[in-house]
């Protein structure tokens, strides 16, 4: 897997093209809190690979939450420093499997587009165990190798699939790792869509444009209370 990295260009742009509509947040935030629960003061949540922070903010005022938002980029954290800035978010230094937590500090993680950057999913798995407290949920949203069907943009650019296909884990891989690790599965949700910006070449054939729009998984994970690692 080829490293990305965000400190040389991509954080330039990253939170234009990252965006969520403002119809999208609250599906999103929903689609947690059907898992998580109601939202209380002393919910301590990590957001994990945060880059410039769009959900942070979003998990401190939905779940009324202090939010621990780890980003190894430097350029991308000073960017959510900046602009994401929020009384219950702090921002820090860290990765998949090396978070800046005490041992079952946290209540539940999401980590947001970010598992097919993880090289190493076992030791992911290992530090999540660590830190979050016992029946604490890990939530994944991401795209998963062999569920790519329905993604608009394939249509325009066919052979990305086959580059996709190749780069990003299956669901089985993740689930296999965190179930090694003490994690039970709860669900695999693909129910909820979210909005994508408008294909030019697309646009310019329709009269009243629409957005393009493509399901994203949300895995969702328990730490069991009393299961042994293997």
């Amino acid at each position: 897997m080829t490293r990305v990295d965000y400190d040389r260009r991509l954080y330039r742009a990253y939170r234009a093209g990252r965006n969520l509509s403002a119809d999208t947040e609250p599906l999103w935030m929903d689609a947690l809190a059907r898992h998580a629960g109601r939202a209380r003061p002393d919910l301590i949540v990590l957001d994990l690979g945060a880059g410039t922070g769009r959900f942070s903010v979003l998990l401190a005022e939905t779940f009324q939450a202090r939010v621990v938002a780890v980003e190894p980029s430097a350029k991308m954290r000073d960017d959510a420093e900046r602009r994401s800035a929020h009384s219950r978010v702090v921002y820090r230094d860290g990765t998949a499997d090396s978070i800046p937590a005490a041992d079952g500090e946290l209540d539940f993680a999401l980590l947001s587009m970010v598992i097919h950057h993880v090289r190493d999913l076992d030791g992911c798995a290992r530090e999540l165990r660590r830190v979050i407290r016992r029946d604490g949920l890990v939530f994944i949203r991401n795209t998963f190798s062999g569920r790519l069907d329905g993604i608009r943009h394939y249509e325009f650019f066919p052979s990305a699939r086959a580059i996709d296909e190749a780069r990003l884990p299956r669901v089985e891989r993740v689930r296999e790792a965190f179930e090694a690790r003490g994690f039970s599965t709860v669900a695999l949700d693909s129910e909820f869509a979210r909005g994508l910006a408008l294909i030019r070449a697309a646009v310019d054939r329709e009269a009243d444009p629409i957005p393009v729009r493509e399901k994203v998984d949300l895995l969702v994970l328990r730490r069991s209370r009393d299961e042994p690692l293997r």
